[in-house]
């Protein structure tokens, strides 16, 4: 995985959280490997467009001035977000090291267009990410799972997914990632309908 850089600065104690939010500055914290936590801000504008606020794991190489920030590596734990925006209003950064394995949660990125589509079939995701454990370079944007080969009735298990070498994926059992459903399951209004074939199609890889 490549680390994304982000302009970082200490957070001074007379600086309020919603006074930076105000002034367009996200305010945060970070922590962790047992040392002490570091009260942070960024510019909010810079952390959207770096594409932290999206979903997944990014491993995060942190510039600053200070130096208990600058070339630190980190992980974004956890945000809190505006009820009716969506939009970050503060955010949790944990502290990585990269020697040691970390855990985190990465998105599922649905490819292909399965052939139980032109037999009516409606695609259904039922996982959208998976917690797995690697050390930070080896944390995976995303991982692919190609649905080209599913028909009706089928469907790709956990433990069908091909990984990345020094990857694991943390599960207890071996659960459903995605299927393939029965058109007449959608009349009963038991599937998503359209909008997941809609949203897995989009996601295949153009063709010549």
């Amino acid at each position: 995985m490549r680390s994304i850089e982000l302009n970082v600065n200490r957070r001074e104690t007379e600086e309020s959280p919603r006074g930076l939010r105000r002034g367009g500055v996200l305010p945060g914290v970070f922590y962790g490997a047992g040392t002490e936590n570091v009260t942070v801000k960024v510019d909010a504008l810079e952390f959207s467009r770096s594409g932290l606020s999206g979903r997944g794991a990014h491993l995060i190489k942190f510039r600053s001035s200070d130096a208990a920030l600058d070339q630190r590596l980190a992980l974004v734990h956890a945000m809190q977000l505006h009820p009716v925006e969506g939009t970050p209003l503060h955010v949790d950064f944990l502290r990585v090291d990269e020697n040691k394995a970390v855990t985190a949660r990465v998105t599922l990125a649905f490819v292909g267009k399965a052939k139980g589509i032109v037999d009516g079939g409606i695609v259904q995701p039922i996982r959208r990410d998976l917690e797995v454990r690697a050390l930070p370079i080896n944390l995976p944007e995303q991982i692919e799972v190609d649905v080209t080969a599913l028909g009706i009735h089928d469907s790709i298990h956990v433990e069908d997914l091909p990984l990345p070498e020094g990857v694991e994926i943390l599960h207890a059992e071996n659960f459903t990632i995605v299927t393939v459903v029965s058109p007449t399951v959608e009349g009963k209004g038991e599937a998503p309908g359209e909008a997941a074939v809609a949203e897995v199609a989009e996601a295949a890889p153009a063709t010549t």
